[in-house]
């Protein structure tokens, strides 16, 4: 450390700048401030560019460059003989392109190269562009046209012989024969596609429907038609429930309470055509079969539901679909 570092540095403190900020006003590395600091002068870049450097950091915290070189003169490393060389190195650099143009002969021509070196590569590059345009417009189009033969260079060979023509015949009619059995067996499969379709849309065109029936003391009877199966799903809104479902055998199915505000897994009858629901508590109940919700009494709080599955109307179409591919298949 030495005192024109310390001055420095305490000038800098006392204007509240941080050796970040100094590095930003006067845009040298923070190393070199670091090194005026603590008078490291080794490794500057020379002497010339540490009192350039000293003189910016003094400036930057308003401390007057000239007194301080007069005051520090002793620490500051002096820079004369060394601007004295940069000045000779210099000058030399300009001599030297002057003394290579006054040899003339070889050098110069070497010079006037290069010089038009540039010219030349540009309009090699130049040339070299226009031929890929005129290989790629021109020159396919040729090749394309030679290798397409007219029409009226084209010949047609025709074999007159007996045996041939014979043979050609043959082949004409197993070709027909095959063709016509390949369409028959289009139309028979087009067909029997045609009455799987027209199943398919009259089995989607009838919707599930659900009949109430007539309500007994707190038991009530509903039919449901054009369904395969029974499917139960019975939710809770406004308190719990209890819930018990069962075959018309009395085997048991489902038993348990259903909380407020959720819902019972879907609760499937199985094979079973006629099943029976006992509700604890029928105001908060929704009870829907195969995903349709049903009307219960509105007065009663238990309750016992009792669903039959009517499959009779569904059991008619598929034998009446049946009966009618069969008469289709015997038809061909």
């Amino acid at each position: 450390m030495t005192e024109l570092g310390d001055k420095l540095k305490a000038a800098r403190r006392e204007k509240g700048l941080s050796l970040d900020d100094l590095q930003q006003i006067t845009k040298i590395q923070k190393r070199y401030l670091v090194a005026i600091e603590e008078g490291n002068y080794s490794v500057m870049p020379g002497k010339f560019y540490t009192r350039a450097f000293i003189k910016q950091y003094a400036e930057a915290v308003d401390v007057d460059s000239t007194q301080l070189f007069a005051d520090f003169d002793s620490e500051v490393p002096e820079s004369q003989q060394e601007v004295v060389e940069q000045e000779q190195s210099r000058a030399r650099k300009k001599a030297t392109p002057l003394a290579t143009h006054s040899v003339g002969g070889q050098n110069s021509s070497r010079n006037r190269f290069f010089d038009i070196l540039p010219k030349i590569l540009i309009a090699l590059f130049i040339l070299f562009i226009l031929f890929i345009i005129w290989y790629f417009v021109f020159a396919r189009d040729n090749d394309k046209n030679v290798a397409t033969p007219n029409d009226s260079e084209q010949t047609v060979k025709v074999n007159d012989e007996t045996g041939s023509s014979t043979k050609k015949s043959d082949d004409a009619k197993k070709n027909d024969d095959s063709a016509a059995k390949k369409k028959a067996a289009d139309d028979k499969a087009a067909e029997k596609k045609k009455a799987e379709d027209k199943k398919k849309a009259d089995e989607k065109d009838k919707k599930m429907a659900i009949e109430k029936g007539q309500t007994s003391g707190n038991a009530t009877s509903y039919t449901v038609s054009n369904a395969d199966k029974l499917s139960l799903e019975i939710s809770a809104s406004g308190g719990d429930t209890w819930i018990g479902v069962s075959t018309a055998a009395g085997a048991n199915i489902y038993n348990g309470i259903v909380k407020d505000g959720s819902s019972s897994d879907e609760i499937d009858a199985k094979d079973n055509k006629t099943v029976s629901i006992v509700v604890g508590n029928a105001p908060v109940t929704t009870v829907k079969v195969n995903g349709e919700k049903i009307e219960l009494a509105p007065t009663l709080v238990k309750q016992v539901l009792t669903i039959k599955l009517d499959d009779s109307g569904s059991d008619s179409s598929s034998d009446s679909a049946s009966s009618s591919s069969s008469d289709g298949e015997n038809a061909q």
